[in-house]
């Protein structure tokens, strides 16, 4: 009698794990999030002997939105800042080079268990970098570039997940590390 007693209470217990597994397959609908990291500009300290010092990377943050049509396509746009970067060059002056873009991408998923899987992403991103031309302002240039990426997430709950995600703009050069947090409606 124990025995089958505890073999109900095992078999409960490993239906409500179950359970609660196919809640995580749920992602069709809306998602939010925003993520911390380090932006590094690729091509920002050239091999020039004008340039005494040189700083290449930053740290960045990101807000993203989405609405996933499945487990495995979604649709994400983005506003990202990549910080600002300086070198100095010789006469002591220095030249920093902030980068912000907006963009919009494609995401595809692939689930390895319930709660973790890998996506990539690939679209569009429309970036303004600036820097001082002289004292009279600032210049900017903006410009549309691809814009890919490679990421995990793991989902703690239905709706809060960690997202670890490398990126990288194509014409800037700028590729960004970042962990964040996604919540889904």
């Amino acid at each position: 009698m124990k025995l089958g007693k505890a073999a109900l209470a095992v078999a409960a217990f490993a239906g409500s794990l179950l359970g609660s597994q196919a809640a995580f397959a749920q992602d069709k609908g809306f998602y939010l999030g925003g993520a911390l990291g380090q932006a590094t500009f690729k091509g920002f300290c050239v091999d020039d002997p004008s340039v005494l010092t040189c700083d290449e990377k930053d740290t960045a943050w990101k807000v993203f939105g989405g609405y996933r049509f499945n487990r495995y396509v979604a649709i994400e746009g983005t506003y990202v800042d990549f910080g600002t970067v300086s070198g100095t060059l010789t006469g002591a002056r220095v030249v920093p080079l902030s980068q912000t873009g907006m963009g919009i991408a494609a995401v595809g998923s692939f689930e390895l268990t319930p709660q973790f899987s890998v996506f990539g992403k690939a679209g569009f991103l429309m970036t303004e970098q600036e820097t001082p031309a002289s004292a009279s302002g600032n210049t900017s240039r903006d410009t549309t570039e691809f814009h890919y990426g490679l990421g995990a997430r793991f989902s703690f709950t239905p709706n809060w997940g960690l997202r670890a995600e490398w990126e990288r703009t194509e014409k800037t050069e700028v590729e960004l590390l970042s962990i964040g947090v996604e919540y889904r409606f």
